[in-house]
């Protein structure tokens, strides 16, 4: 395995806060429907790394009337509030819908369970609430491992150039940290790198706010440097 490296764009691993369902409608512009909570809770964790980026505007609530105005005139969506479908998506859980799936499970007990409350089983939600909210169309998947430092290491190689890497689980915490990363192509003109001061982490989902770069060796160490 050789050594890769990625530049972080931007990264969120901040536990969510007790009013992080008011931060997504906030963030959204309106309140999320039919979503299971699992689902909201890792829209909440994408939206709020894809805003620290500053290269992606959020069309929310916030917004001015006249850009608001401005934003319903226009049939397309600007490249500066789409997120690019070739930017993979790729989450991690351990649990994924079990709240849903609890749920879905007890209605089962007397009949078949609502058509929404099967929906919210399905943790592919996710990425057809984020496609509506950026106008994203690109390649996403929800994985899991019994090991997650090996699962980690599997999305570091799951994709060709760019990609958004979480982890999204409502048991035993309330868990959305995302990361969004971008390959760079090292050749031998890419000296600078090993003159970073590179510190060793125990998680691509520990990164501190500052870092700029992800390293993953031959050994499958994972390093950040600024």
């Amino acid at each position: 395995m050789q050594t890769k490296i990625f530049h972080i764009k931007a990264c969120h691993n901040l536990p969510p806060d007790d009013n992080w369902r008011e931060q997504l409608i906030n963030l959204l512009g309106s309140k999320p429907r039919r979503l299971s909570s699992w689902c909201e809770l890792g829209m909440f964790g994408a939206l709020t790394c894809l805003k620290k980026s500053e290269q992606i505007r959020l069309t929310n609530a916030s917004q001015s009337d006249t850009e608001l105005s401005n934003s319903k005139s226009s049939n397309a969506m600007s490249s500066k509030t789409k997120l690019s479908s070739e930017v993979s998506l790729r989450v991690f859980t351990e649990y994924g819908t079990i709240a849903a799936t609890r749920w879905a499970l007890e209605q089962a007990r007397e009949y078949l369970p609502m058509p929404f409350t099967f929906m919210q089983t399905q943790a592919g939600q996710l990425f057809n609430a984020l496609g509506t909210a950026l106008g994203w169309h690109g390649d996403g998947y929800c994985t899991t491992y019994e090991n997650r430092e090996c699962g980690e290491i599997a999305l570091l190689h799951s994709f060709k150039q760019s990609a958004l890497l979480a982890w999204v689980d409502e048991e035993q915490e309330l868990i959305s940290r995302w990361i969004w990363l971008e390959c760079v192509i090292l050749n031998q003109n890419n000296t600078a790198f090993n003159e970073l001061k590179w510190r060793a982490i125990d998680s691509i989902f520990q990164t501190s706010d500052v870092a700029r770069w992800l390293k993953i060796d031959a050994n499958k160490h994972i390093f950040e440097a600024w």
